[in-house]
């Protein structure tokens, strides 16, 4: 196997880019393939989860992805079963699919078909405290926490009989979920900068009921109306139909103090006509792959402008996220990491929204609603609000359960994906 030669800089990169309180001093950390990681009992320990059962992958070959080699193909038959000293979990070959970057820079159709459910070697441990709720997966770069699918840097791995995740996303991701009242930087929002995506000559997805532009758009103008109603100033980067290039969007928000700044766009598939449900953007942390991508690139070793907020912007991905999916119970896409220009650029806390699929036969009908529009917006403004609640108050924001069990005693259930 080659060696590229930034590969040594981009793993000590990984452990200096850190921050939070998450220190070594609290841990006991394993060092595996030039990365350091923490074991799952550690972390069970550490929150306060119970003891994680012992994990034995023995039996455990769920279906290759697409192309693949299955796990029983490959088995000799009659071969007596051995049981590794470290188990060869893959990676997930093509990365979590997500929106494709073009040039990075900014979501376009998704081109590929999502990735199987589960990989070989893989099984799902749930952890439960009673106050935060855990899973995560053997294998896969995907976590679950508090109700929500948020998606890490790197594979959860198995060495020597312990369940290890890397501490980058120990401290990234899961430490700011289950502690979001002790990230740093959270300022005071009095204002909210809402960036409907795309506009002009550029009309974003299309669907039979119309273009993302004038979707995108709507959404946030309906929020703008709610916000201003609660309080809050809303600037707009734009509220007509007039094309605005991709870094002056961010400079926006760049120029107003205490501000925070949603982008807001629908997604499409070209080639799932099945793909469906909301998902969510905060700016990858320095030194972690985009979550479209499978593994660590050179350019993910660069500190941009925004990375100097990446926790408020991840507090701010999950506060929101919780609240659509609270309000507008879709399919769970999960909380993701980009590089999109938007994110990049900004040095306010920022967040991309990707509102349901114009490309999905049901979920085009109800983006087609101005109802169904509304509900969007109304759930996007609660999310702003859970964020300002955290931020002002150091109060654990909302979280899903919260979103439901209120919607269940007042009858304000919201129409699924299945108009």
């Amino acid at each position: 196997m080659k060696t590229r030669p930034w590969l040594g800089v981009f793993c000590c990169s990984v452990l200096l880019a850190l921050t939070g309180r998450v220190g070594a001093a609290e841990w006991n950390l394993v060092r595996f393939e030039s990365r350091e990681y923490v074991t799952l009992d550690n972390i069970a320990e550490f929150y306060g989860f119970p003891k994680p059962p012992p994990v034995d992958l023995m039996g455990h070959f769920e279906a290759a992805p697409a192309g693949a080699a299955s796990a029983a193909a490959a088995a000799t038959p009659g071969a007596p079963a051995q049981t590794p000293a470290v188990a060869a979990v893959p990676p997930v070959a093509s990365g979590p699919i997500t929106a494709v970057q073009k040039n990075g820079d900014e979501p376009s159709p998704i081109s590929s078909q999502d990735p199987p459910p589960a990989v070989p070697l893989s099984k799902t441990i749930a952890l439960d405290s009673g106050k935060a709720q855990i899973e995560l997966t053997v294998g896969l770069r995907e976590a679950a926490i508090n109700g929500v699918k948020h998606w890490l840097a790197f594979p959860v791995v198995l060495h020597d009989g312990q369940v290890l995740v890397s501490r980058l996303d120990l401290s990234k991701v899961i430490e700011p979920n289950l502690r979001p009242e002790l990230i740093e930087g959270m300022m005071p929002v009095t204002t909210v900068v809402l960036d409907p995506g795309h506009g002009g000559h550029d009309r974003g997805a299309t669907s039979k009921f119309g273009f993302e532009k004038d979707f995108a758009l709507d959404v946030a103008l309906r929020a703008r109306t709610l916000l201003e109603s609660e309080g809050y100033k809303v600037v707009m980067t734009r509220a007509t139909d007039v094309f605005i290039p991709l870094e002056q969007r961010p400079a926006v928000a760049n120029n107003i103090p205490n501000s925070i700044f949603v982008s807001i766009h629908f997604n499409s598939s070209s080639t799932n006509a099945d793909a469906r449900g909301f998902e969510i953007f905060s700016l990858a942390p320095r030194g972690a792959p985009s979550t479209n991508d499978a593994v660590p690139r050179e350019r993910d070793l660069r500190e941009e402008p925004g990375n100097a907020v990446d926790m408020p912007s991840g507090a701010l991905a999950g506060s929101v996220f919780h609240a659509l999916l609270g309000h507008v119970p879709m399919v769970d896409r999960g909380v993701k990491h980009a590089r999109f220009a938007v994110l990049r650029l900004c040095t306010q806390p920022a967040v991309l929204i990707e509102c349901g699929f114009v490309s999905n036969n049901a979920e085009s009908t109800l983006i087609s609603s101005s109802a169904w529009r509304e509900h969007v917006a109304e759930a996007i403004v609660d999310g702003v609000a859970n964020y300002r609640v955290l931020a002002e108050r150091k109060t654990r924001p909302k979280v899903i359960a919260d979103y439901r069990r209120a919607a269940v005693s007042d009858g304000s259930v919201r129409a699924t994906g299945t108009p």
